[in-house]
């Protein structure tokens, strides 16, 4: 018999005489000891044993730490839907023990680590639903103690998981229940003279009320939001709502009240005051909107202002020899300035920057580096673009793709695909600017073919790794073609580069290309179902293994567009804005499509 068949055998005599204290001391031991032994299964079941004694012995906390324990000994096995339905059971037992105990936060954590492996939908669904109802009994505490900014936080994330598990109807009773503690919330922090809170509540009764479709109503609480935030001396949180207003306005074909919430966002803009850095930008958008009204006094006012700021900007650059930073903010005080009426010095600073540029390009021309003098060009071209000088900007533009690709073809013939890829696909941004949709393929074609024998020339070299980046900048490229077959290719190469990213252990960068492949499939090929089930399965597995917050939601989500539950999706792009923002645009065109091509709920 081994020692820890002895600690087990010595803990359950113990527990057997009814000294549950001592003996589930004696069983966490055994637990401990099997562990060290890499004996995960028996080792999680003996802690599982400890943590319903614990349970027993009223010390939920301890409990809930063996669960836990329990839980990462099936983690550390071997990977498959044994273990898999396994940690479900143990996390919704733990979950249930947890709610009885009136541990609603520890509950819900269970349920959705239970959520996290399943494998079945209705499991999934199971696990949504009893992880809503223990936040919305913490919802219920937090509404007794007046913290309405957690309650509502809470709501929408119960909203939130009822529409994703399919329940409708339940999702817009707590949505309609987290407007109502919002307009209290509102109510009655007005009273008490905090704008700030009430302008945050209505601002947080106007989201929840776009995304069940309730526009005018949601779109007049949000003007009301303004003038709070404006009470409250937060012109930038009152030009951005007034701006919220007039986009939803615009959509509503209301022309009136869409001018007024123009005219409000712009006078909140012009108001401000700070730093030049932050003031500066908003006054240009404040500027554009009041010439976008008509009232060409109210612009030039917000211009000249904002020309004031870039200058001052422009001269703290210069002082500190940041070069680049210099000549950016030298055009936007050129670009105020002729908005403001003063076109002759405008003029005068957009012909300083072109000729610095140029001066660029002409010494590197000398130097003989041609993709320096590209990049010079690119962004002279990009002032006389600016200036209204469209002819000499397409001149400029030309010149540069001329020189990435004269370089480009060099570094082929001396095989150097890595570069030659990278310079066809800058020839192709620049075919872009200037809308040749023929060129701006015909080059993405070539910076993928090249980027595919970097890879090649990596992996003969046993560099899988470096191969595998080649292998997604050749999908990158391939996808930014358009075209149906390059599209294919793209769905291929990206796969393969996850598939790569996963043998290397880099699972997060896997993640991301199968990303692209179920954005080029759903986007491109919608009725390719079972292929775009394959691909979720396998960002699903990823999912499991990394429990990453941003990861988790995010296959959440695109197994919500997929089901065409375009709420349910939106919802958790809503929860999750800030670690979602850089893939924002991308998942609103997905939701867009949900909406087409997928039954919508």
């Amino acid at each position: 018999m081994t020692p820890s068949d002895d600690l087990l055998k010595e803990a359950k005599q113990v527990l057997a005489n009814g000294n549950m204290e001592e003996g589930v001391k004696k069983l966490v031991k055994a637990a401990e000891n099997l562990e060290t032994k890499n004996e995960y299964e028996m080792a999680a079941k003996t802690y599982e044993e400890a943590a319903l004694v614990y349970r027993d012995l009223h010390h939920a906390d301890e409990s809930f730490k063996l669960f836990d324990r329990a839980t990462l000994m099936m983690v550390r096995m071997p990977q498959g839907p044994g273990v898999y339905r396994e940690i479900v059971r143990l996390n919704i037992r733990a979950g249930e023990i947890a709610d009885a105990a009136n541990e609603h936060k520890r509950a819900a954590d269970f349920y959705f680590r239970a959520k996290d492996f399943a494998m079945t939908d209705e499991e999934k669904k199971t696990t949504n639903i009893r992880a809503a109802d223990a936040l919305e009994n913490i919802a219920d505490g937090t509404e007794e103690q007046g913290d309405f900014s957690e309650t509502i936080s809470l709501l929408r994330k119960v909203s939130r998981l009822y529409y994703t598990a399919g329940d409708e109807e339940l999702g817009e009773r707590i949505n309609d229940r987290a407007v109502r503690v919002a307009l209290h919330w509102a109510r009655t922090s007005k009273i008490k003279g905090d704008f700030l809170s009430a302008g945050n509540a209505l601002a947080e009764a106007a989201q929840i009320m776009q995304t069940i479709g309730e526009s005018p109503e949601a779109t007049r609480i949000m003007m009301e939001a303004g003038e709070l935030y404006e009470a409250a001396q937060l012109y930038e949180k009152a030009g951005n709502i007034y701006d919220a207003a007039q986009e939803a306005y615009k959509l509503q074909r209301l022309t009136s009240a869409r001018n007024q919430a123009l005219a409000n966002a712009a006078e909140a803009y012009l108001k401000m005051e700070g730093t030049p850095e932050a003031v500066a930008p908003l006054l240009v958008k404040g500027g554009n909107m009041f010439s976008e009204l008509g009232r060409g006094m109210r612009a030039k006012w917000a211009f000249k202002r904002g020309s004031e700021m870039f200058e001052e900007l422009a001269k703290r650059a210069a002082s500190d020899r940041e070069v680049d930073s210099e000549k950016k903010y030298l055009r936007y005080q050129a670009m105020c300035l002729k908005n403001a009426g003063y076109e002759d010095r405008a003029e005068e600073i957009y012909s300083q920057v072109t000729k610095y540029y140029l001066g660029q390009a002409q010494n590197r021309s000398k130097a003989g580096d041609k993709e320096r003098q590209a990049i010079a060009l690119e962004e002279a071209a990009e002032v006389f673009l600016e200036s209204g000088q469209k002819e000499e900007s397409k001149k400029l533009v030309e010149q540069a793709i001329t020189l990435y690709v004269e370089l480009a073809e060099e570094k082929s013939t001396a095989e150097d695909s890595e570069t030659a890829s990278k310079l066809y696909g800058r020839a192709a941004d620049c075919a872009a600017r200037l809308g040749d949709t023929e060129r701006d393929q015909s080059f993405h074609c070539m910076a993928s073919e090249k980027a595919e024998q970097a890879a090649e020339y990596y992996r003969q070299l046993g560099v899988p790794e470096l191969a595998t980046i080649w292998i997604r900048t050749a999908g990158t490229e391939a996808l930014q073609t358009g075209s149906d077959k390059m599209i294919e290719k793209a769905i291929q190469l990206l796969t393969k580069s996850a598939e790569g990213f996963k043998a290397a252990n880099e699972l997060k960068e896997a993640f991301e290309d199968l990303f692209g492949v179920f954005e080029a499939h759903f986007m491109h090929y919608p009725d390719r179902r079972k292929q775009i089930k394959t691909t979720i399965s396998s960002m699903e597995e990823i999912a499991k293994t990394m429990q990453d917050d941003i990861i988790n939601a995010l296959t959440s989500l695109i197994i919500a567009l997929n089901e065409g539950n375009h709420i349910g999706a939106l919802l958790i792009l809503q929860e999750n804005e800030e670690g979602l923002l850089t893939k924002e645009d991308r998942i609103r065109s997905l939701i867009a499509q949900s909406k087409i091509v997928r039954a919508t709920r």
